[in-house]
């Protein structure tokens, strides 16, 4: 006969420990699955990135884009009032050895037209004194050429200046004024009128 504690066997388990035991059991089940589930990985998705910087250049008038020569016009030299223009460009200094700023007439034989008499570009001249021609002169100069691209006009372009590009300056600009000047020394007898014209501004790289 088993022996006894008081009416109950000493032996004897009790629901209530039963049922935690259960429960302590159940526990550690859930934990050994629980553990079995880290450190799981998916297979890998791969994303392929791919970005592009354009090279960019401009020019701007920031004095606005008109000029009026400040008196009228008289045989000889007649000086404008300096135009400001600014310049700016990001290019890859690998594949970029210069910026040029290009300036010409669409129509060399017509640079300026009144009602009755025109002036050639011949007549107008130009100078950047802190870029190419640092003396006047004149509009007569044939197109910058690079690959397919042609800037300016033939008989009608002169490049204000070229700009070499390295590494430390492949993104930049600069600030310049451009002087203009007729020169009506060929041309005494042009008739009194008024008379306009269109002068283009345009980078190109090199």
């Amino acid at each position: 006969m088993a022996a006894r504690d008081g009416d109950r066997p000493i032996w004897a388990v009790s629901s209530g420990m039963l049922n935690q035991f259960t429960a302590l059991a159940a526990l550690a089940v859930w934990s050994a699955k629980l553990e079995a589930q880290i450190g799981l990985t998916s297979a890998t998705a791969a994303v392929a990135l791919s970005a592009t910087k354009a090279a960019s250049v401009s020019v701007s008038l920031p004095g606005g884009n008109s000029a009026t020569l400040p008196g009228t016009l008289v045989t000889g030299p007649n000086d404008f009032t300096p135009i400001s223009v600014s310049t700016a460009w990001d290019v890859e200094p690998d594949r970029t050895g210069s910026v040029a700023l290009v300036a010409f007439f669409d129509q060399p034989t017509h640079a300026l037209v009144g009602p009755a008499a025109v002036i050639p570009s011949a007549a107008v001249y130009g100078r950047v004194p802190t870029g190419g021609p640092k003396s006047f002169a004149s509009f007569t100069g044939g197109p910058v050429v690079t690959g397919p691209v042609a800037a300016g006009s033939a008989g009608g372009t002169l490049v204000l200046f070229t700009q070499q590009i390295s590494g430390t300056n492949a993104l930049g600009g600069r600030s310049d004024d451009l002087q203009m000047r007729i020169d009506l020394t060929d041309s005494p007898e042009l008739p009194a009128a008024q008379y306009a014209g269109t002068l283009n501004l345009l980078v190109i790289t090199q």
